[in-house]
């Protein structure tokens, strides 16, 4: 199984629009920037775009980091809109023993490739890909 980062992004009537991203479209270029991939037309980039707040969700077993970046779009490539985010606040949510008694987080959020070593070259290539990518749109 493989592990997904859920992300939140704003819509245009100012509600929450949920999405998923695999570790293979994310890259951590500094402590405080990531640089990912999505498609380029899916209403995450849309919403990326317009107002640039996003949300990275990544839930491990016993705490969920919640990390709220500004994103901007870097240069597009083929199908891919490519973002960096500045992340401006990290939080962590873990079960409280007084509140909550027992209950902790056990999984993430997890998915299966059909083909892992053709999902696992296509990945490398895009984690690659940002890791090179201007900052710049265009540039």
């Amino acid at each position: 199984m493989t592990e997904a980062i859920l992300v939140t992004t704003v819509d245009s009537q100012g509600r929450p629009h949920p999405a998923m991203l695999s570790y293979g479209e994310v890259v951590a270029m500094d402590a405080r920037t990531l640089r990912f991939a999505t498609y380029r037309e899916s209403t995450t980039a849309a919403n990326l775009r317009e107002r640039g707040a996003i949300t990275f969700c990544l839930i491990s077993p016993g705490t969920a980091y919640y990390l709220k970046a500004q994103a901007k779009e870097l240069s597009p490539r083929e199908s891919l809109a490519r973002f960096e985010a500045r992340v401006e606040d990290v939080l962590a949510d873990e079960a409280r023993a007084d509140l909550e008694g027992s209950a902790t987080i056990t999984t993430g959020i997890g998915f299966l490739l059909a083909n892992p070593a053709a999902g696992l070259a296509a990945w490398a290539a895009v984690v690659a890909d940002l890791r090179a990518a201007s900052p710049e749109p265009g540039a």
